[in-house]
């Protein structure tokens, strides 16, 4: 840096923030105990005297979250109504054979009889 050139204050806060984040991140793996490397076979979860904090979730994880639960929904929705129209289509093919058989049969029968 130039001594006859002013210091730029948003380099000076850059270089200082930067500086109190790397601290902060040291305190922080400091302060945190080792957990086990691996727990005991019949242990779940947190030892006991521990509490466990989750972090609390980014809000775009949220947001991708809630949206896969309402595709998958809408997904499952969509199946059964589609399964239902499937029934209702194969039920009115059959009724609709059932009524070209009958009618089908009457108009054998009117051509089979004689005429006078």
């Amino acid at each position: 840096m130039d001594p006859k050139q002013p210091a730029r204050l948003p380099k000076i806060v850059g270089a200082i923030a930067a500086g109190l984040a790397g601290l902060s991140c040291a305190t922080v793996f400091a302060q945190t105990t080792a957990a086990p490397a691996a727990p005991a076979a019949g242990a779940q979860g947190v030892p006991p005297g521990m509490t466990q904090i989750e972090p609390p979730k980014d809000p775009l994880v949220e947001r991708r979250e809630a949206r896969k639960r309402a595709s998958d929904e809408y997904k499952a929705k969509k199946k059964a109504a589609k399964g239902e129209y499937k029934e209702e289509v194969g039920e009115a093919k059959q009724e609709r054979k059932v009524e070209n058989k009958a009618a089908d049969s009457t108009a054998r029968q009117e051509m089979a009889a004689p005429k006078q």
